[in-house]
């Protein structure tokens, strides 16, 4: 049975994009109309070193938490314009992330494994549905972070107020709320 058109060259796009990974260190799986994440991709880019992850635009519901396992040295996540409404525990095993963009989805608790990573720089968690996190624990416990964007959220007022007047909110933070 033949694939229909649009399916054979979204999956021939899929696979010239892992192959171009294997070179470049760069997972680019930005708009391909993916609904889940296929084992076939890990297959492919068995033994290859991948840091930069970009998932961004699709239509995926659920986290990938393969990924972690696969990629663990990533430094670089995007998930952003999916349907993801939860971030795994496990997420926190991203010892060495320094940027996630997780703007436009469907997430409405804070990730707490962000707060284990020290050496993030970028978080943009914009477009959720996130109405708390623990601002003086983010602050103290991802001391690279210079820019924060959480605009778009239904953040609580005494969040807001933490995040813009905390005296731990580091003086080189960039922080974003609306």
């Amino acid at each position: 049975m033949a694939l229909p058109s649009s399916a054979g060259r979204a999956i021939v796009q899929v696979i010239d994009r892992c192959e171009a990974a294997k070179v470049s260190g760069f997972l680019d799986l930005s708009s391909c109309a993916l609904m889940y994440i296929a084992d076939a991709v890990y297959l492919v880019l068995k033994g290859y070193e991948v840091t930069k992850v970009s998932i961004r635009n699709n239509s995926l519901k659920r986290f990938p938490t393969k990924m972690i396992e696969k990629f663990p040295n990533a430094t670089i996540f995007n998930m952003e314009g999916n349907e993801i409404a939860e971030i795994p525990e496990k997420f926190e095993q991203w010892a060495s992330m320094k940027g996630i963009n997780a703007a436009n989805n469907r997430l409405t608790v804070f990730p707490d494994g962000i707060y284990k990573m020290k050496y993030l720089a970028i978080l943009d968690l914009s477009g959720n549905l996130i109405t708390d996190l623990d601002a003086e624990r983010l602050y103290t416990s991802c001391t690279s972070l210079v820019q924060l964007n959480l605009s778009g959220n239904p953040l609580k007022e005494e969040v807001r107020q933490l995040l813009t007047s905390s005296p731990l909110k580091p003086a080189k933070i960039i922080l974003t709320l609306d």
